[in-house]
């Protein structure tokens, strides 16, 4: 005959086994919760940086770049005519409209390009170009931007 301990312990022993691999299993899915999240709020305000990076690259040439009210203004010219890139905030998006350079500036003509809290630019004394960016869930990043041909 069976003693109660024999078949009890090892049923004891299991049921605690399965508490402290749920519980591992629950700590684990929080932990990458909160990664994800963190990493989708760095996601928008890294790619904005480098959108608006990659755009003043593409235009560095003399008199081709322009900031004024918040807005990054980047021109440019084929044998078709004279363009203008705008690249800035609208209704809490990172917004860019391109147009021939005789039409006026229309904000809600552009394109949505990111969600953000904020989007500023401006021209520091030197001649840099400050870019600052807000996600939504507030992870914030700035640049300076040195535009190599002369302004």
């Amino acid at each position: 005959m069976r003693h109660k301990t024999d078949v009890l312990f090892p049923l004891i022993l299991f049921c605690v086994f399965a508490v402290m691999a749920l519980g591992l299993v629950v700590t684990g899915a929080g932990v990458y919760s909160r990664t994800v999240s963190s990493m989708e709020e760095g996601y928008s305000s890294r790619t904005a940086l480098a959108y608006v990076a990659e755009k003043l690259r593409q235009n560095d040439r003399a008199g081709a770049v322009s900031v004024s009210d918040n807005v990054l203004s980047l021109y440019d010219s084929d044998e078709n005519g004279a363009y203008v890139l705008y690249i800035y905030s609208y209704e809490g998006y990172l917004t860019e409209l391109s147009t021939r350079e005789d039409l006026d500036f229309s904000p809600e003509a552009g394109q949505k390009l990111l969600k953000l809290s904020d989007f500023s630019v401006s021209e520091t004394a030197e001649g840099m170009i400050r870019v600052s960016v807000r996600a939504e869930g507030g992870d914030e990043a700035s640049m300076l931007l040195c535009p190599r041909a002369s302004r």
